[in-house]
């Protein structure tokens, strides 16, 4: 069995951590640097989700021809201006 210290340790670092380093990396930023600052500070979660990405992610985001936001790899038109998107690069 766990002792409450590891659980503990794991439940408000780790996953955290792990987390944002997930985020990170679906929105082309540094992973090790999101990850600490998540497993510390568990409130840059909420930064990370909400930041755009950096670049093209392939498989997560690309960049409208239009007006040059962000989407959804997968969407056939861009929700911000309407726009028909080429198929997937």
């Amino acid at each position: 069995m766990m002792k409450p210290v590891y659980l503990f340790f794991l439940l408000v670092f780790v996953v955290p951590g792990v987390t944002g380093g997930i985020l990170a990396a679906n929105r082309a930023r540094s992973v090790i640097v999101w990850s600490l600052l998540s497993a510390v500070f568990p409130i840059f979660l909420l930064v990370i989700y909400f930041h755009k990405p950096l670049r093209e992610v392939e498989g997560k985001s690309r960049r409208c021809g239009g007006c040059g936001e962000f989407i959804p790899w997968r969407e056939t038109a861009c929700r911000y201006c309407g726009q028909e998107q080429p198929a997937h690069r």
